[in-house]
């Protein structure tokens, strides 16, 4: 199981909204609206790296309000 925490850059009108949207997405365990450089973090589990690639690149980028995204896979999973 590969465990990851993405950041998201979103447009400040949508945060609600997408946070909402993300929270319903099956892979992800937690999410939260933050401050900083970022406005969202998730917390994830994917199966294989394809399965956190595909999270990535073909659910939460195309989620309307998504502008910007890191993704951090976690090291040690203790």
């Amino acid at each position: 199981m590969i465990l990851a925490f993405i950041m998201a850059k979103v447009e400040s009108v949508r945060a609600r909204d997408v946070l909402d949207g993300v929270r319903a997405i099956e892979e992800v365990e937690e999410a939260f609206l933050i401050y900083g450089a970022y406005d969202l973090l998730i917390k994830g589990s994917f199966k294989t790296p394809e399965a956190l690639s595909s999270f990535v690149v073909d659910t939460l980028r195309k989620i309307e309000g998504v502008k910007d995204t890191v993704t951090n896979v976690c090291a040690s999973c203790d």
